[in-house]
């Protein structure tokens, strides 16, 4: 799946010159966490919720309650914001995006093409993604099937669920803490034990299971 394929291509925007009450009432009634910066039709950073709370958090002062809401008024977001943004072009992978925001420790990609801002992916979309892929939310049961290095071991796991009579909602494969390969098979039924008989027949560990939503 692509990055265009789970971004939010309904955007709201700010400019350099809004001010961070203005900034932070759009991000309340807007229910987001991140602000693009725009100028010119032209990304120039991007700012999240937690800038705006940090940067309007109350020091200690001994200004009056309307000193201090004066002085906000007049703070901009162009004090603030982050200006080397990391984007992501539409036609990337969605693991990519993951990658990037892992790496770079940060919760939202802007989405650019040919320079111009024509989305933005966050965490939350990724993690969504996430769980439909591991067939999460429906009445289902996992396993966790080791595989080592079993040449073809993949497929005869398959098989083997299979034969047993229960329909494969998704696979997934990676290496444990171990080091050895894992499936992770998510298969539609709340009663896996045929499944399990049926791997463990073939020679293969089930290390886990999981049964519910």
């Amino acid at each position: 799946m692509l990055v265009q394929d789970v971004m939010h291509t309904t955007l709201t925007t700010i400019t350099p010159k809004t001010t961070l009450p203005q900034a932070m009432r759009l991000v309340q009634q807007r229910g987001i966490r991140h602000l693009p910066v725009v100028e010119n039709g032209e990304l120039v950073g991007i700012v999240s919720d937690r800038d705006l709370k940090r940067a309007m958090a109350s020091p200690a002062t001994s200004l009056e309650v309307r000193e201090l809401n004066y002085l906000l008024d007049r703070l901009t977001v162009a004090e603030i914001m982050t200006r080397a943004v990391i984007t992501i072009a539409p036609m990337f992978p969605v693991e990519e995006a993951a990658r990037l925001m892992v790496k770079e420790k940060i919760s939202a990609l802007p989405v650019t093409e040919g320079g111009r801002l024509v989305g933005i992916v966050t965490e939350t979309d990724v993690l969504e993604l996430l769980v439909k892929a591991m067939g999460a939310g429906e009445p289902s049961s996992r396993l966790d099937v080791v595989l080592g290095d079993r040449p073809s071991a993949l497929a005869e796991a398959v098989k083997a669920v299979e034969a047993a009579g229960a329909v494969i909602s998704s696979i997934v494969t990676l290496a444990n803490r171990a080091g050895l390969k894992e499936a992770v098979i998510r298969v539609a039924t709340i009663n896996p034990g045929p499944a399990i008989k049926a791997l463990e027949a073939r020679g293969f560990t089930v290390r886990e299971s999981w049964r519910g939503q």
